[in-house]
């Protein structure tokens, strides 16, 4: 049970770099250009495999070729989800996309209905039911007056979007990680490869769409607090290594954590709600906050019981 940590600590480093990217497709990058973000992180892709190719040379890519392709495709799909994340959080506030998310094992439990020919238990039935009305309860219980004409469905479609594709990528990665007792460097090449294709994948997107590279100028080289954006996005792509670090290693130790971290997506739940909560008036720069009422918190509270009660009941 060791591996529970490597999810839980993941969690809690994507949860900084998540307030990070709030910030940042909020206050620095235009409308619809969140995919700009994406391309920033070529910066800790390049550094991943700079590093590990400097720790362990050529023995980082001795892996069979369908197994690096498969690897290389993971990071693909990786980097097709983060775009629908970035457009989610800029849409919406960090701790709802972080409760929306919460349908991961919902996602994980359709794709092997879907792909593998499982079938959906009672209890799993009970989960996705807890699980639905934790959701409804963000949506509709913490809308103000002039909201309860228009819930935001936008931010909770994006958000399963996104968790669509992070299922996917885990489940590809776990597909393909080197067969055998886990070890550094079947680790390392996993990871290596893993980076590469989220590379190639973002430097696709910097070439495709010219908005996002006018968008990654304006924002991170030429404008008016490019400094602080800049240090800013580098600390993201610091967190994102950490938690991307952890969270890659829990998959070779224990391949269950591809199950979509249960644990650790609690985890991020609640460090969420009390970063939010205890932060949000401390950096509201980088943790804008809505004005919490005390049925808000306590909808937030009954929402993360009711997620955490659903993902036991799916697993």
């Amino acid at each position: 049970m060791m591996w529970v940590i490597f999810p839980i600590f993941a969690q809690l480093f994507y949860c900084v770099g998540g307030y990070i990217q709030n910030y940042l497709t909020d206050t620095a990058l235009p409308k619809k250009r969140a995919g700009s973000l994406t391309v920033m992180h070529i910066i800790s892709f390049a550094l991943s495999l700079i590093f590990l190719f400097a720790i362990f040379g050529r023995a980082v890519m001795m892996i069979p070729l369908e197994h690096a392709l498969g690897l290389m495709l993971a990071g693909s799909i990786n980097i097709i989800g983060a775009v629908y994340y970035y457009k989610s959080i800029q849409k919406g506030d960090n701790i709802d996309v972080t409760v929306f998310g919460q349908v991961a094992p919902l996602i994980s439990i359709g794709l092997g209905v879907l792909l593998l020919g499982e079938s959906i238990s009672v209890n799993q039935a009970l989960g996705f039911l807890f699980m639905i009305g934790a959701s409804a309860l963000v949506v509709f219980g913490n809308q103000t007056k002039s909201e309860r004409q228009k819930p935001n469905f936008s931010v909770a479609i994006l958000t399963i979007i996104y968790c669509f594709f992070s299922v996917l990528s885990d489940i590809v990665y776990a597909m393909f990680i080197a067969e055998g007792p886990a070890t550094i460097i079947s680790f390392a090449q996993g990871f290596f490869f893993f980076q590469l294709g989220s590379l190639l994948m973002s430097l696709l997107g910097l070439i495709v769409f010219p908005s996002w590279r006018h968008a990654l100028r304006r924002t991170f080289f030429t404008g008016p607090k490019h400094k602080l954006f800049f240090a800013a996005e580098l600390a993201d792509n610091f967190a994102l290594i950490a938690g991307e670090l952890l969270y890659k290693f829990g998959l070779v130790i224990a391949p269950v954590v591809a199950l979509v971290s249960p644990i650790g997506r609690v985890a991020s739940l609640f460090a969420n709600f009390i970063m939010t909560l205890c932060f949000g008036r401390i950096f509201p720069k980088f943790i804008r906050a809505k004005r919490f009422t005390k049925r808000m918190i306590l909808n937030y509270i009954i929402a993360a019981v009711l997620i955490l009660v659903g993902i036991v009941l799916m697993n």
